[in-house]
């Protein structure tokens, strides 16, 4: 059970975002904090993402009490209008899955890039020796062993 906190002019949590909509918290509204990472959510978010935390990766969860909840003559608040589902979440600011790959494809491309200009080089100098008869440099004799 999370015990829901009401966010006052004075309160940390003040300018902070909710996890899932992004919006800014701002006072009077009720927050959950994670049980897991300690992130912040409007308690409509919590319930939006089924109980769960909607930081990528979080496994917290937990059913809100209804002890320290609003009075019951305060009208609920609305939801909001523009809350993203929770794949469309932000993923931490840390190298996943997918950035490794495109580290690991940009490196792959400048390798073969890299084995396709000498290719292109050693054709041209092919031509010029070979084809066209111009001595830009000496003909490569091989090897010469000790």
């Amino acid at each position: 059970m999370l015990l829901p906190i009401t966010v006052d002019k004075q309160s940390p949590f003040l300018g902070e975002e909710c996890a899932l909509c992004k919006d800014p918290l701002t006072p009077g509204d009720v927050v959950i904090v994670c049980p897991e990472d300690g992130s912040r959510h409007h308690d409509r978010c919590w319930i939006a993402n089924g109980n769960k935390c909607a930081a990528y990766g979080c496994r917290g969860h937990g059913e809100i009490t209804l002890a320290s909840a609003p009075p019951a003559s305060a009208p609920p608040a609305p939801a909001h209008p523009l809350t993203p589902s929770p794949a469309h979440t932000r993923p931490p600011a840390h190298y996943t899955l997918a950035n490794s790959c495109l580290i690991l494809a940009i490196a792959i491309a400048i390798i073969l890039c890299a084995v396709g200009c000498f290719g292109l080089w050693a054709i041209a100098d092919y031509l010029m020796l070979h084809v066209w008869n111009l001595p830009y440099r000496a003909p490569f004799s091989g090897f010469i062993l000790p």
